[in-house]
């Protein structure tokens, strides 16, 4: 029993109850300004403040698992210009279109921020997909794995990319590379299977 539990005549299962399914047993007090202590109520509170520490849980916790996962924090923005043309051979200079629109990369790549991350490839086995050495994979853990989504399983401690794929058996991986070198990856029962996140775009070098 704490010290905290006969305060003020507490009963049993009084107060309120925890959100999360562990329970909400420690307390952190912090003095703030009158000003801050505004502002924090106005993003929610402790509710807010559980959010954030809980998005901070998950890019931890996505690192531990995947010593070369890199957390994508959008900090800086800088938009650039879209062209008003249909590029086949050649690129418009600026007096041939015009552009209509700009574009923030933080806002095509990035759907949740607390959840993207950048994987480094390595290997061929998906070279048919587009994904060769070195290019780099965003990687969103919010989203649900569907059937034919480019996926990062861990299976026991070891890491692939593959596509994710279903038959009457159940969930396989399918590498993308019609060399023979590559076989379809089936679960064991002795395997563990666990789903880093969804590949949601692939960033390459083309020089």
């Amino acid at each position: 029993m704490s010290k905290h539990e006969n305060w003020g005549g507490r009963r049993a299962g009084a107060g309120r109850k925890p959100k999360y399914d562990a329970a909400l047993s420690q307390v952190v007090q912090a003095r703030l300004s009158d000003s801050q202590a505004k502002c924090f109520k106005s993003l929610g509170g402790a509710d807010w403040l559980r959010n954030r520490l809980d998005a901070t849980l998950l890019q931890q916790k996505a690192q531990a698992e995947v010593p070369e996962i890199k957390p994508v924090k959008a900090s800086t923005r800088l938009a650039v210009n879209v062209f008003d043309y249909a590029v086949q051979a050649g690129f418009p200079s600026p007096a041939e279109s015009y552009a209509t629109d700009a574009l923030d990369f933080n806002d095509l790549l990035v759907d949740c921020e607390p959840a993207t991350f950048v994987v480094r490839a390595k290997g061929d086995s998906m070279i048919e997909a587009g994904i060769a050495e070195g290019d780099l994979l965003v990687l969103d853990r919010s989203k649900e794995a569907r059937t034919g989504d480019v996926v990062i399983m861990r299976i026991n401690d070891e890491f692939t990319v593959k596509r994710l794929m279903k038959n009457e058996q159940g969930i396989y991986l399918h590498p993308e590379n019609s060399s023979g070198l590559f076989s379809d990856i089936f679960p064991d029962e002795a395997d563990e299977w666990q789903c880093v996140g969804v590949v949601t775009y692939v960033i390459k070098s083309m020089r």
